[in-house]
């Protein structure tokens, strides 16, 4: 997350289902000998919506809140990180605990050092946990980082500073989002630099 080391609607469908079987049901009980008859329930025996759709993740929706929050976080760090502050940006409506403070913690050293971050770093995230059932819920998000559009840079030359020779460019994060007053907020990111990817 941070430079350097430092980055480190299934009611309808069960409605549609149950009023196909009452028809296939009314169909079945007026048991007529005309062709006509046979005919009209061969055509309606095999309606699409009396069986479910190939297997949908019931928490797909709000999986896709998870990385829309994720999303954000990094948009607005972005837009932080080239200027040097939080400042006109929507950090704090993505971010909170830990994973707020040490943006901001690595604005502060950065601006410091003199140094701001130029393009943005490049993303694979999928939320692999999500629990509902808690007080506040929670999820966890796995991204596949990648540094290497993502540059730090000298402020008033532009010269970009090279990362480290042991940083690896492309690895592992994790983030923990957490559900804060019915908003998804990213709350801890870690980085694994040695799981690369």
């Amino acid at each position: 997350m941070t430079p350097a080391r430092q980055h480190h609607t299934r009611t309808t469908r069960l409605l549609a289902a149950a009023a196909a079987t009452a028809a296939l049901a009314a169909l079945a009980t007026s048991c007529t000998s005309s062709a006509k008859d046979d005919k009209a329930r061969a055509t309606a025996s095999p309606s699409p919506s009396a069986s479910p759709t190939a297997s949908t993740d019931p928490q797909a929706a709000e999986k896709a809140k998870v990385l829309a929050a994720y999303d954000g976080f990094w948009a607005e760090s972005v837009k932080a990180y080239e200027k040097g502050t939080d400042k006109d940006t929507r950090l704090v409506d993505f971010a909170a605990g830990s994973a707020l403070d040490e943006t901001l913690t690595d604005l502060a050293n950065m601006l410091e050092a003199g140094v701001a971050k130029q393009g943005s770093p490049g993303h694979r995230p999928e939320t692999t946990t999500l629990s509902l059932s808690a007080e506040r819920p929670t999820a966890t998000v796995s991204d596949c980082l990648d540094l290497s559009s993502w540059h730090t840079t000298d402020r008033s030359t532009g010269t970009v500073r090279p990362y480290p020779s042991n940083q690896p460019l492309r690895y592992i994060a994790v983030a923990q989002v957490e559900q804060h007053a019915g908003r998804w907020m990213v709350v801890k990111i870690t980085p694994n630099g040695d799981r690369t990817c």
